[in-house]
């Protein structure tokens, strides 16, 4: 599932990371609020979309499936994004991606019946 937060706060990483990388260390602190309260479930079934160097040549999209702590573990490479090197003190942020919106429309559309599809008491929606 994924998961939203209108009060994620920004931060640095405050170590670089090579392109295989799957754990990132945020700056001192700055886990919980760069999480926005949120509480990802274990075992990768929750989700959070962050991007590295944000609005630079080196963006990347990663997806957050774990935090412990200033550490979290990503999947790295997504929304049409590149696996690549990122230095100490490169950007963090929580984003909504063009991946998030068609996750969220794929869920509605799975779960909204279609116009002129029967319900269970036999009239149309």
């Amino acid at each position: 599932m994924r998961q939203y937060s209108s009060t994620s706060v920004a931060t640095t990483l405050s170590a670089g990371i090579n392109d295989v990388a799957t754990t990132i260390t945020l700056a001192t602190g700055t886990g919980s609020s760069f999480m926005g309260g949120i509480t990802l479930a274990p075992g990768n079934v929750d989700q959070f979309t962050a991007a590295l160097d944000v609005d630079t040549q080196n963006e990347e999209i990663v997806f957050v499936t774990g935090r412990s702590g200033d550490v979290l573990t990503v999947v790295r490479g997504q929304a049409g994004t590149t696996n690549i090197s990122h230095t100490a003190g490169a950007s963090i942020k929580h984003v909504l991606t063009s991946n998030d919106l068609i996750y969220f429309n794929n869920a509605i559309q799975s779960t909204v019946a279609q116009p002129g599809t029967p319900t269970i008491d036999g009239g149309t929606p």
